[in-house]
């Protein structure tokens, strides 16, 4: 394949790497050779950074080289054949490359490789469309596991060293390898002829993977159907660390996780148990889309994780249908993709990526959930069996090489007959999002659209978009491409609903009495309640919607008594209480008092987890419920899993006991507990005590991957905004350091320190100046809205 336009490279192709590494797991360094077979037209320069160079050969001959910070550069002329190349390197101490990953009194050293952290461990031709084979020895102390993407082919012990080598892998890029070494605990099990591996470094028994692996086989048993190819190696490792910047990576073969997404025994909670199953689908799907498809180039990162969300939510559904798991995407992907993508500082679904430091940034709601929700939009428009039988011709096609969006479009379209590409290329290539104006005008339906900009004004744009409408019960639909089109919908017609199902990536404004009757008048699903509640919150932080408006719509939701719908009103409230304590405390709590009775009486997963949430949220604005829940603390073990959350935030609310609480943090056997206490500890009604606890979080006993969950715990409290913003204001650089490599600290800031930051604009300014981190427009831009409709709230009468 020739690649070599993609990087200005004069490398036409790598054929294999053959890795040995000696790794002294006591002093945190390796050495390494590697032998790499390619062909090039000329020198070549391999990616390289963090690492001694040694030698560079060609059979016994020493090849000229050049080391720079991020690179060797080889002289080899035009060249066909394998070359040598010794290193050594060291452990790192972040969450990027080969790293200590520790746990207790212990660590292992693991690798996290995306997305361009190989040239961290070894030489390479670091870019994804330079896939090759991979055979691997590895030696290191006698008492230590290795693992990797493929089976041992052949393990001893000599001279007090274990030698462990790897069965080769298939064709697969750079950043898919996978290496981790340590004290592990394996269990196994089988999926048909694949052996199915769950390893952690806890004591055995620690760590219940029942679960996972009854997920797991579930999910494979859907994809295998699905995409019609079985998954193409003999085993899959699923490997719990206990140090992660994300919440799992999909090296081929064996998928990492945080230690908290493989634990599910009697206590873990539903809302848990709900995420553990959710991602192990993504991570699995990304088998397929990501791992035996690849994309050409970074620009397409979006394809991967889009994918794999929309995916991963299909089989979720398939295995676990109680869950409603399409219900908690809108709330979670499309609402998230929205709020990021209503900004003027969003990028494009294909974000064009001119170096690596750009890569990170794109892991964010756009390249998950708008790259999700546009794949939902159009399973919808051209059908669910089309689009099936379009997405297994593309991964059939290019399966062990790779392919851009284009790839994907053109066997959708081949498959429907409709104009998928078009309408794709509009949505990809196109920052931001329609808001569609609905009117009556002489007995039709007029729409407009014009880009949605959540700052106010009007921005003239247009998409290719696939409107769908219930009219009477009946479905109706079209492709609006332009600015307006009128639409006929019968001569008096009783009922109307636009956006069906909400399968849109669009928000629709409502004018007009009488249009309005049409809609309060249709049979609204779950799906369409959501919808309507979703898209209020947008016209008001647009300032389309006056906040007595807004406050009368949620009105007529008060009394539903259906999952969704319930879940983003107690999301809206609690957020615009956090805003504006003083104007929507009894407005929040009235609602929550109420969702409260009303799931009381329900027993179903979904309504026993959204009730430990509301309780939690009752616990932060209602002192007396707080005394009532924190009165069970010393019985928390017999507590329902989902409720243990709110006795524990309600005990810290009405004892402020801050030691009894980081006693029980220190003592807690699982992630889940441990996070409970954290989150208790950030909801204390004395602010100084909650930035003790944000102290704490930075004192070396709270994971550094968990850091992040205090500043969300922190945000949920009224009480602690000003000192959550304090804190991030002087360990903001201590936070960069922490996360660097992994655009973790972008997410903080945009979902959590816009808010806190409400009432510090100007000092968020002069900060960001200070510190030019990237987000730092997103999260201004966000702060600036949340700002403005906080005043405008506590300036209601």
């Amino acid at each position: 394949m020739q690649v070599a336009s993609l990087t200005g490279q004069p490398v036409q192709l790598v054929r294999q790497y053959d890795l040995f590494f000696d790794i002294d797991f006591t002093g945190l360094s390796f050495t390494g050779k590697v032998t790499v077979d390619l062909d090039t037209t000329g020198d070549i320069t391999l990616d390289a950074v963090g690492l001694q160079v040694k030698s560079v050969k060609h059979g016994n001959r020493n090849l000229q080289y050049k080391q720079t910070s991020n690179a060797v550069e080889i002289k080899t002329g035009k060249f066909s054949g394998p070359l040598d190349i010794e290193f050594n390197g060291k452990v790192s101490e972040n969450f990027t490359g080969f790293y200590k990953a520790s746990y207790g009194d212990g660590y292992i050293l693991t690798t996290h490789l995306e997305a361009v952290q190989a040239r961290k461990l070894f030489p390479c031709l670091d870019h994804p469309a330079f896939k090759a084979v991979f055979k691997l020895v590895v030696r290191t102390g006698p008492d230590l596991k290795v693992i990797s993407n493929m089976p041992v082919e052949s393990e001893e012990v000599r001279a007090n060293k274990k030698v462990v080598s790897f069965k080769q892998t298939p064709k697969m890029s750079t950043y898919l390898f996978y290496l981790g070494v340590g004290k592990f605990v394996e269990e196994h099990s089988r999926h048909g002829q694949t052996h199915l591996y769950a390893a952690h470094a806890r004591p055995k028994g620690s760590i219940k993977t029942e679960f996972s692996f009854e997920a797991a086989q579930k999910v494979l048993d859907y994809y295998e159907s699905y995409f019609g190819i079985p998954y193409q190696l003999p085993k899959l490792h699923q490997v719990a660390v206990p140090e992660f910047a994300y919440g799992a990576m999909e090296n081929w073969g064996a998928i990492t996780y945080r230690e908290i997404l493989m634990h599910v025994d009697q206590n873990t909670s539903v809302r848990a148990k709900k995420a553990v199953a959710g991602v192990i689908a993504h991570e699995i799907a990304h088998m397929w889309f990501g791992d035996l498809v690849t994309m050409k180039w970074w620009d397409d990162i979006w394809l991967n994780e889009s994918f794999a969300t929309f995916m991963g939510h299909h089989a979720v559904e398939q295995g676990y249908p109680q869950w409603k798991v399409w219900q908690d995407f809108v709330r979670t992907q499309t609402s998230g993709a929205m709020g990021r993508d209503g900004l003027r500082s969003t990028h494009p679904i294909e974000a064009r990526v001119k170096n690596p430091e750009e890569i990170e940034e794109l892991f964010d709601e756009i390249s998950y959930g708008k790259g999700a929700s546009i794949l939902r939009m159009i399973e919808a428009y051209i059908g669910s069996d089309k689009f099936r039988k379009g997405v297994g011709k593309y991964l059939e096609k290019f399966r062990y090489s790779n392919a851009a969006g284009q790839d994907l479009w053109n066997h959708l379209q081949e498959a429907s007959g409709t104009d998928v590409n078009r309408i794709m290329e509009a949505w990809i290539s196109k920052p931001g999002f329609p808001i569609i104006t609905a009117t009556l005008s002489e007995k039709k339906l007029l729409l407009e659209q014009e880009r949605f900009v959540m700052a106010g004004g009007i921005e003239k744009q247009s998409w290719p978009v696939p409107i769908t409408m219930m009219v009477d019960g009946k479905p109706q639909s079209l492709l609006l491409d332009k600015e307006k089109a009128q639409v006929n919908i019968g001569l008096s017609p009783k009922s109307l609903k636009l956006n069906v199902d909400q399968t849109g990536f669009y928000i629709v404004h409502y004018q007009g009495r009488e249009l309005q009757d049409l809609l309060w008048k249709s049979r609204l699903s779950p799906l369409d309640k959501w919808g309507l509640i979703s898209d209020a919150k947008a016209l008001l932080l647009s300032g389309r919607m006056p906040i007595r408006e807004y406050l009368s719509l949620l009105e007529r939701f008060r009394k539903d008594e259906e999952y969704l719908p319930m879940f983003e009103i107690s999301d809206q409230l609690e957020f615009l209480h956090v805003l504006a304590p003083e104007k929507m405390r009894d407005t929040s709590r009235r609602f929550h008092t109420d969702q409260l009775k009303t799931l009381q009486a329900k027993t179903d997963e979904n309504s026993m987890m959204l009730k430990g949430i509301v309780a939690g949220r009752l616990t932060l604005i209602d002192d007396a419920y707080a005394k009532e829940q924190g009165s069970k603390i010393k019985d928390l073990a017999s507590v329902d899993p989902d409720m243990k959350r709110p006795v524990v935030m309600g005990y810290a609310r009405s004892s402020n006991d801050y030691n009894g609480l980081i006693d029980r943090f220190k003592k807690s056997a699982t992630d889940e507990e441990r996070l409970r206490y954290l989150e208790g500890l950030a909801s204390f009604n004395k602010p100084d005590l909650v930035a003790k606890a944000l102290e704490f979080s930075l004192s070396g006993q709270v994971k550094k991957q968990d850091v992040r969950n205090i500043v969300a715990y922190s945000t949920s409290n009224a009480d602690a905004r000003s000192v959550t913003w304090e804190w991030f204001k002087t360990n903001i650089e201590k936070l960069e350091k922490m996360y660097e490599g992994t655009a973790q600290l972008s997410s903080i800031m945009r979902a959590y320190i816009s808010i806190v930051g409400v009432g510090h604009v100007d000092e968020a300014e002069s900060l960001f100046n200070r510190y030019p981190v990237p987000a730092a427009d997103a999260t201004l831009e966000r702060l600036r809205i949340y700002d403005r409709l906080a005043r405008g709230i506590m300036a209601m009468p």
